[in-house]
């Protein structure tokens, strides 16, 4: 049974607000079940992350619903969510210093999901409803700017069900829609066989064919796709130079650090979809040619 469950009496009524409702039930839900199964802490992390960055995201988009409708009860309604927030932001940092633990952080945000729901959301979703015409708010997203998210093909490759499910939420936030998943690398392979592809995010602990084998096997073309028009992402706990010269050198575009956290996976994508990275061939394969890093003292004087 999950921890906290979408109920007939959690629904307002109003479509965009339940559908973003159910995201939030199911990150806490995610966070209860890394809890009970053990998880490690980035995941664990992880999952905080994208709550609080849907939480942002969702409450961004009331406010649009808001001024759109007219709601006199608006003031009141934005100074519970910026309150909200707080909370939120002050609760992740007390559990970051172990002041507080997981169960503590659900308690919590099990009462304050559930009481902003039916009490301010329904009224607002009773506001909207009783409108001549339907609300119309656009699809944006944390990662708007000149990306269109909504036409990206992202494709999800990770053996643990809780991550792949994380991603596709973040994905979510920054506007993405064409999402794939894959549990295994020759399934990845598969999918890029009959699906179109620009980015994929792969764990780097995958077995039998971890992250690093399954992106050399993209690069060498054996997923039936160019090499050079993918970007693949990386999210890993190991950062560090020696890593990323092996996951570069494998083809990688970019490692992603772990707890995963929404603006860093959008500045990532955002670097090489601007600025494609070129490649050069090793053998059978194409690896992205990263730039030298500025010396410390050409970074100094800048």
């Amino acid at each position: 049974m999950a921890f906290l469950e979408f109920t007939d009496q959690l629904k307002v009524g109003f479509a965009l607000i339940d559908d973003d409702h159910k995201i939030l039930i199911d990150q806490v839900n995610m966070l209860a079940e890394a809890m009970n199964n053990g998880d490690e802490q980035d995941t664990i992390s992880s999952v905080l992350n994208v709550l609080i960055d849907y939480t942002e995201f969702h409450f961004g988009r009331e406010q649009e619903l808001m001024v759109k409708s007219n709601y006199d009860l608006s003031p009141g309604h934005l100074k519970e969510h910026s309150v909200l927030v707080k909370q939120v932001v002050e609760m992740r940092r007390r559990f970051d210093a172990g002041e507080i633990g997981v169960k503590d952080l659900l308690a919590f945000l099990k009462v304050w999901l559930s009481q902003h729901i039916l009490k301010s959301d329904k009224a607002l979703a009773a506001h909207l409803l009783a409108q001549d015409a339907p609300m119309v708010v656009a699809n944006k997203s944390v990662g708007d700017g000149d990306i269109d998210w909504r036409t990206l093909n992202v494709l999800v490759v990770d053996d643990q069900f809780n991550f792949r499910s994380l991603l596709r939420s973040l994905l979510n936030t920054l506007g993405v829609t064409k999402i794939y998943e894959a549990k295994s690398g020759p399934e990845a392979l598969e999918v890029m066989a009959n699906f179109p592809v620009d980015v994929v995010l792969v764990d780097d602990g995958m077995k039998p064919m971890d992250g690093l084998a399954f992106t050399k096997a993209v690069r060498t073309g054996q997923a039936g796709v160019d090499p050079k028009t993918l970007i693949i992402l990386m999210p890993s706990s190991e950062i560090t130079k020696d890593y990323l010269v092996k996951a570069t050198n494998s083809g990688v575009h970019d490692l992603v650090v772990k707890p995963i956290a929404t603006k860093t996976v959008r500045g990532r994508i955002e670097r090489h979809l601007r600025n494609p990275l070129p490649f050069k061939q090793i053998g059978g394969m194409l690896i992205p040619v990263r730039p030298p890093a500025p010396a410390a003292g050409a970074q100094a004087r800048a």
